[in-house]
């Protein structure tokens, strides 16, 4: 490799890193105080660099609030999209599964959440959302309602309301998303799944849950 490839190989690599670094900052602003108080200015002096490198990187702020909103998609989307990709023993372990990463995504990354939250908050934030993140949610509920009617079609629940079952669900996961935004506790994993379980053993009765 000559050495003009490698020198901007790491130039390359060191502006990804760079990047990173500046949406995580980005990130904690806005989970701090909302869409509203966030600047390049604030953004740049947290990471003691300046402003000029954040404007280099993302040119506005509108554009760095929009990488924003698709980089919380893509840490939440790898790993639901992986599970989805994954053979499972059944269709209700795989469920299980989408869920639980759900639920564990929301109590391991709280500064995710609030940021989330700032999004669903103000109205430019839910136009960016609406746009960009919500094709994404409606194809998560999909890979739900997939699961559920196969679920059903197994163990001969024929008439069962799959929109209104998976719409529980989602409302069940959004609402431990909220809780650990407004009343984070240590046990908020353990009850979520808890309550999901519970919901899912009143609409598949007679039907055995993998053990968590």
């Amino acid at each position: 490799m000559k050495l003009a490839e490698v020198t901007t190989d790491k130039r390359r690599i060191r502006g990804e890193e760079s990047r990173k670094l500046i949406l995580k900052s980005a990130i904690d602003n806005i989970a701090k105080g909302g869409l509203g108080s966030l600047t390049l200015d604030r953004v740049a002096d947290k990471l003691d660099v300046s402003r000029g490198l954040v404007v280099f990187h993302f040119k506005s702020k509108d554009n760095l609030i929009r990488e924003v909103l698709e980089y919380l998609g893509k840490q939440y989307s790898g790993g639901w999209n992986a599970i989805v990709a994954e053979e499972a023993s059944s269709s209700m372990e795989k469920l299980l599964r989408l869920i639980d990463y759900d639920i564990r995504f929301a109590c391991e990354n709280p500064k995710y959440v609030s940021a989330w939250h700032a999004f669903w908050g103000e109205s430019r934030g839910r136009q960016m959302f609406h746009e960009l993140v919500l094709p994404r949610d409606e194809a998560y509920a999909a890979d739900m309602g997939q699961l559920l009617e196969q679920i059903s079609a197994q163990g001969g629940y024929g008439d069962l309301d799959i929109p209104t079952v998976t719409r529980g669900l989602v409302s069940m996961m959004f609402g431990a998303w909220v809780l650990v935004h407004l009343n984070p506790g240590p046990d908020d994993y353990a009850t979520s799944m808890k309550a999901v379980r519970l919901y899912l053993e009143l609409v598949f009765p007679g039907t055995e849950l993998p053990q968590a």
